[in-house]
């Protein structure tokens, strides 16, 4: 990232970004100022290995796209990561505290947050209202607070505020009243971000954003993206379409057989062999996706 290249970008924002270019490009290589620290974590289904990973820092600040085939282990070390699956073994670090074996709650409170391949909105719920699901730590869901709606009104008040906002921001407000099952698939997956921010992630997660997105609502994904590293937010997510990873990333780390096997900037890692060998292939294009990656 450079000023030219992100005229919106503030010099706060560039300096956060441009250590990473510096990095050497190499598999576990230490970063300036991780976020995200993974130590020794392996998670094996029977005899297969999915996530073997010796070493793994996440620079704070930027975008991080993980890539890989499919059944290379980018899934299941996101659920590893954010408390939905447990690892054999291992150990992982969110901004200087050890949270291995934590919660996928209490991890979303300590401000790290993930989104899902397939969208999780409550289809039979309004959109606003699916929105306020992702608020934190709201007073009216306790059992001895909530018959006395004065103690949380001004709670609710300002997190359906912050939802408007951010529905604004993510085209959604025109939909704000309408059931969440009549969204479009590419509108489900700009839901499932926009919610996720409610939480006011410091890290957020995103598994294949773009998958199934028509290529309008797909470059707005990537405009919303690119704008949450410039805000602050550290951002990590799975993709297969090299456009886009080449697009709105700053470091690649590229997965194969759940061990890293390549990191570095996109224009490195594209055509490191390696890296062209386990995923791209020799004729230069991704490979086909299946749509499901059981230890993706």
């Amino acid at each position: 990232m450079t000023v030219d290249e992100y005229p919106d970008a503030d010099a706060a924002t560039v300096e956060e970004v441009e250590p990473i270019l510096r990095v050497r490009s190499e598999p576990g290589v230490s970063k300036p100022d991780p976020i995200l620290t993974v130590e020794g974590v392996r998670r094996t289904f029977g005899g297969l290995v999915a996530v073997d990973i010796d070493h793994l820092e996440v620079q704070r600040g930027v975008v991080t796209a993980l890539i890989g085939p499919n059944g290379a282990g980018k899934t299941t070390l996101f659920n590893l990561l954010s408390g939905f699956e447990r690892a054999d073994r291992g150990r992982w670090a969110f901004a200087g505290r050890l949270v291995s074996g934590m919660s996928a709650d209490r991890l979303a409170r300590q401000g790290m947050v993930r989104t899902f391949q397939l969208t999780k909105s409550l289809a039979r719920l309004p959109v606003i209202e699916n929105m306020l699901l992702g608020a934190p730590d709201q007073m009216g869901e306790r059992l001895r607070i909530a018959p006395f709606r004065s103690r949380w009104r001004d709670q609710e008040r300002d997190n359906t505020e912050r939802a408007g906002q951010l529905l604004e921001q993510f085209n959604l407000m025109h939909m704000r009243d309408e059931l969440a099952g009549t969204l479009s698939g590419g509108q489900r997956k700009l839901l499932e971000v926009a919610r996720a921010l409610m939480a006011e992630p410091r890290l957020i997660m995103l598994d294949e954003p773009m998958a199934g997105v028509n290529p309008a609502l797909a470059q707005s994904l990537m405009q919303h993206i690119s704008l949450l590293a410039m805000s602050g937010v550290s951002v990590v997510f799975i993709e297969h379409d090299m456009n886009v990873v080449a697009g709105i990333s700053d470091w690649v780390v590229v997965l194969a057989e759940g061990r890293v096997i390549a990191e570095g900037p996109p224009w490195n890692v594209i055509h490191n062999d390696l890296v062209i060998d386990a995923y791209l292939g020799r004729s230069g294009r991704p490979a086909e996706s299946t749509g499901r990656e059981e230890s993706s």
